[in-house]
């Protein structure tokens, strides 16, 4: 198969050539027609001088001498073959247009393999890059040069390039993280039980209870994963129904009351009095809310409080808003809190069980009714966390 450089080549070659012949092959003939024409023309005056000076009688054409076609002499016109030196003339003429027509047809060749070079240059280095990834290796970037169709597609390229080798990172993360969060727990219960089974240990309700806790913690882990998953494939099934959403928040906080109680941290609702109704799956909004809350309750100390606010935007939907007077965020761990196992405080978040997944499947639960979630902290301040779900319509009943 030929490569598209040999294609655009022999085309801008073949043009170049014939372009250059052809008006080569018309230059030559309209040089020698029209030497022809002055050379008739000249004897035709001198024919009529020599009438007028010296009233010669009219000399018909030499024998064997026959006017081109189309041009019918004059009466009393002497016509006269191409000597020697018209002949020398006209045959420097044609050399010297083929001649031109070499060098052009030269630079024509030239130009064209340069301009075949320079289009299908962005071309060959997509293939290069696109071949490395089909070879498992990373996507490297295109040099991107001029704004035409060709640059827009190297950009296009280039971002591609970007986020694959993003989704490759955060995926890499993934699988360390899912490696790490099971290995904690398995290592806990694995070496209980073979404590057990040696009789080096004994099975009190102390060490069943807290190996009923890692399974717990392994179960919600694999959970999340589920959830986390089918969310972002879009394949999470939602039961969309209108709802009042302070009464899922309501119903929620009592539940973690006693978490709240047990880390001395007052938990408080600030209901709306007028709030719009919102189509939503009552259970994933009690998960968002209990993921948010305990995430507040984890990261505030003992004596703190973590407001739960639901006021009604203008415009733009439902704000349920969870804020806590913790340590708070610092500004570089802001842009990653909502990704997978990210922890900005390693060794206080695996002390009290969080397995580094609420906030990622906040947000994707969250984009899944069609919302968008917020944070604003700063070291010391404590955190704010801004859901907001559109309302109701009347589309959607």
């Amino acid at each position: 198969m030929r490569s598209v450089r040999v294609k655009l080549s022999a085309a801008f070659i073949f043009i170049a050539v014939l372009q250059t012949v052809l008006t080569a092959t018309f230059a030559s003939y309209q040089a020698r027609l029209t030497f022809r024409q002055y050379v008739e023309r000249a004897g035709q005056e001198r024919g009529a001088g020599a009438r007028v000076g010296h009233g010669a009688p009219t000399v018909p054409p030499p024998q064997g001498v026959t006017p081109p076609q189309g041009v019918t002499p004059p009466q009393g016109t002497i016509r006269r073959p191409f000597g020697p030196r018209e002949i020398l003339f006209s045959s420097r003429i044609r050399d010297a247009i083929w001649a031109g027509t070499l060098v052009a047809a030269s630079v024509g060749v030239l130009l064209a393999l340069w301009l075949t070079s320079r289009i299908v240059k962005p071309v060959v280095e997509l293939t290069g890059a696109a071949r490395a990834a089909t070879q498992g290796l990373p996507l490297p970037l295109v040099t991107v040069a001029g704004n035409d169709e060709l640059a827009e597609l190297s950009k296009a390229f280039n971002r591609m390039a970007v986020r694959l080798a993003e989704e490759d990172s955060q995926r890499r993360r993934l699988f360390a993280g899912i490696a790490h969060e099971l290995r904690t727990p398995l290592s806990v219960i694995q070496g209980t039980l073979e404590g057990i089974l040696d009789r080096v240990v004994d099975p009190t309700p102390e060490r069943i209870a807290a190996l009923h806790s890692q399974a717990v913690l392994l179960k919600r882990l694999i959970t999340d994963l589920r959830d986390l998953s089918l969310a972002q494939a879009g394949q999470l099934q939602l039961n969309r129904r209108t709802i009042d959403i302070s009464g899922v928040v309501r119903e929620t906080l009592e539940a973690l009351a006693p978490l709240a109680d047990e880390r001395t941290v007052e938990l408080r609702l600030e209901p709306s009095r007028s709030l719009s109704t919102i189509a939503a799956d009552a259970d994933r909004m009690r998960q968002v809310v209990q993921n948010l809350v305990e995430n507040a309750l984890r990261h505030t100390p003992p004596g703190g409080e973590v407001r739960v606010r639901l006021r009604d935007g203008n415009g733009d939907g439902v704000h349920l808003q969870v804020a806590d007077t913790g340590s708070g965020i610092r500004p570089e761990d802001l842009p990653h809190i909502f990704e997978h196992f990210y922890r900005a405080d390693e060794s206080r978040a695996r002390s009290s069980g969080g397995t580094g997944m609420g906030l990622a499947i906040v947000k994707s639960l969250v984009e899944a009714h069609g919302g968008h979630v917020s944070v604003e902290s700063s070291p010391g301040a404590g955190s704010t966390f801004t859901v907001t779900l559109p309302r109701h319509t009347q589309e959607e009943s």
